[in-house]
């Protein structure tokens, strides 16, 4: 009995080295290669967490087979691909298969890759840093680490896909003459077209015109305090963030600068009790 614990020892260690040999033999490979950067960390993601689980299944079947909980004689039938699915799949709840093939098809379509920025089912936020079989791995803003499981997923928004859209509305009061707005909007889109040409993409493929406009007045109906102002600009989808923090500090600094108010509640209601106003 010994033996054999001190045999399975040596084959998990022996396995966890391997492991390690093979994680370090891929990430050595992804540097000798011209692939994308995000696409070389998805495809090692993706490869480390298979090797993870098929040496995970032969260390299994080897101790198995050292405390003879496993026929000797079946072994090699074991061993092979077929057979290890059906261990998988006998062992396992249905929903792993589940993880399994939705992961597949998350990375065969390419929907995200490791190191975009992703809202998956409108619930769960984060930059991707791992892609594995059964689940992918989210660091939040907070650098929370946030765990996925593939089949669970029925919605990816990615963030960074090439290029984004940069929306701002802005509410400006009635009083405000309107193309003195539009004017100091313009402004803002000369700034960010100038001074932050690196973020912008042009509209469409060949066109000269510039990222950054104003789109126009939005509304003037449902916001008593106000009308909305909105700007839009096509950015790097990396650069999205980014964008639309400067944009809105742009506006706040050329209105002050054109003495243009933005619109906020001017009035306040206050509520009492009944008994409070008999005390009164």
């Amino acid at each position: 009995m010994i033996a054999k614990i001190i045999k399975s020892i040596l084959i998990f260690v022996c396995s966890y080295i391997a492991l390690k040999t093979i994680h370090y033999l891929l990430k050595k490979l992804f540097k000798i290669t011209k692939f994308d950067e995000r696409y070389e960390n998805t495809l090692c993601s993706v490869l480390s967490s298979i090797t993870y689980y098929i040496i995970f299944v032969l260390s299994l079947i080897l101790v198995l087979r050292e405390f003879e909980i496993i026929d000797a004689t079946k072994f090699g039938t074991l061993v092979t691909g077929a057979s290890i699915v059906g261990l998988i799949a006998g062992v396992a709840a249905q929903s792993i298969l589940k993880d399994i093939f939705n992961g597949f098809f998350i990375l065969f379509e390419k929907q995200l890759q490791v190191g975009d920025f992703v809202v998956i089912n409108e619930e769960f936020r984060g930059t991707v840093e791992e892609i594995g079989l059964r689940s992918l791995g989210l660091r939040d803003w907070d650098l929370r680490r946030i765990t996925v499981s593939n089949g669970s997923i029925t919605s990816i928004r990615n963030y960074s896909k090439n290029k984004m859209r940069v929306v701002v509305h802005v509410r400006v009061c009635y009083e405000e003459d309107p193309m003195k707005v539009m004017n100091s909007l313009e402004e803002v889109c000369d700034i960010m077209n100038e001074k932050y040409k690196d973020y912008t993409i042009s509209p469409s493929s060949g066109d000269k015109k510039k990222s950054f406009k104003v789109y126009g007045v939005t509304d003037i109906e449902d916001n008593p305090v106000g009308a909305k102002y909105t700007m839009t600009g096509v950015v790097q989808s990396y650069k999205y963030f980014s964008a639309l923090r400067e944009t809105k500090l742009q506006i706040l600094l050329v209105f002050k600068k054109n003495d243009v108010h933005i619109a906020y509640p001017t009035h306040i209601n206050i509520l009492h009790h009944e008994k409070n106003i008999e005390e009164l």
